[in-house]
């Protein structure tokens, strides 16, 4: 049987999408797939060119797509492309109105696994909520406003959270470089006061990383002192965040799981068998200490 053939496009350069990455790498050899891994470096247009190529290409197109999108659109107009040369397309992380449409003409597997970025961010909310049964005021760093995983997860962690809970968001592009920068310049500015922040929150651990050097770097004396003794919540997979929690780094996690495992394992069983599998699939998240947990710690 001929090898099957699948491109794997990423959205930019983090902790989480090198475990993506590293997942795609190991699901491919376990199975026997000859696989390509690409990277938009966070730019939209060239995610869409570098895509396009692969699907437009006169020889070697590959049996399947694997996107995780730069951007909210999620690149209807190469799917469409794919699917119409008979090319599995396969949404990562994300949430695309135009599934549906196409896998009523397709002759491959069209579908998406992604993380519930709204449960997430509920379950970080409630996190939240027991860190600080009191209220209080929360630094949130998440990425940026036009990316699907950071607004649902905002949305997610906004919808349970009460008036006792205030935010300050900033939005950060996906690399620790970006959150460094970030809170550097939120920092100096005058309205700034370690006092009047309860807890750091990040939508992954490459932000609180990111941000626990930015105060290490520009705060000092018992402002230092008191921006790393705040409690810190992040997300990530269990290899990233376990260490964290672990050392103290972090006071709680949403565990979360990798999609390209699943998503590899599906297009295979469904490819072989020629058969449309469920539209969206979601894998497994976590709390990390528990919620109730939590509550017992700071109640």
């Amino acid at each position: 049987m001929k090898r099957l053939s699948i491109v794997v496009s990423l959205p930019g350069e983090n902790n989480y999408l090198r475990e993506q990455e590293a997942a795609a790498r190991t699901t491919a050899q376990r199975l026997g797939l000859d696989l390509q891994v690409i990277n938009a470096k966070s730019d939209p247009i060239t995610q869409s060119q570098q895509v396009l190529h692969m699907v437009q290409a006169q020889s070697g197109r590959p049996d399947a797509v694997i996107v995780e999108p730069v951007n909210n659109q999620g690149l209807p107009r190469v799917a469409e492309a794919a699917v119409a040369a008979g090319i599995g397309w396969v949404v990562s992380n994300a949430r695309v109105d135009y599934l549906e449409p196409l896998r009523k003409s397709a002759k491959a597997p069209v579908f998406a696994v992604s993380q519930d970025h709204t449960e997430v961010g509920r379950m970080q909310g409630r996190q939240f909520l027991a860190i600080l049964p009191r209220g209080g005021s929360v630094l949130y760093l998440r990425g940026p406003a036009t990316n699907f995983l950071a607004a649902q997860r905002s949305e997610g962690l906004e919808s349970v959270l009460g008036a006792t809970v205030q935010m300050k968001s900033l939005k950060i592009q996906w690399t620790a470089e970006s959150a460094y920068n970030s809170v550097t310049s939120w920092l100096r500015l005058s309205t700034v006061h370690a006092a009047d922040t309860h807890l750091i929150a990040a939508q992954n651990t490459d932000f609180v990383l990111a941000a626990r050097q930015a105060f290490e770097e520009n705060a000092s004396g018992a402002d230092r002192e008191k921006w790393l003794s705040l409690p810190y919540c992040g997300v990530g997979v269990l290899s990233q965040a376990k260490p964290l929690l672990d050392a103290g780094t972090l006071n709680a996690a949403i565990i979360t799981s990798l999609t390209m495992d699943t998503a590899m394992e599906m297009l295979v069983r469904h490819i072989q068998t020629r058969s449309q599998p469920p539209a969206q699939t979601f894998v497994k998240a976590w709390s990390q200490p528990t919620l109730e947990d939590l509550a017992k710690l700071y109640g």
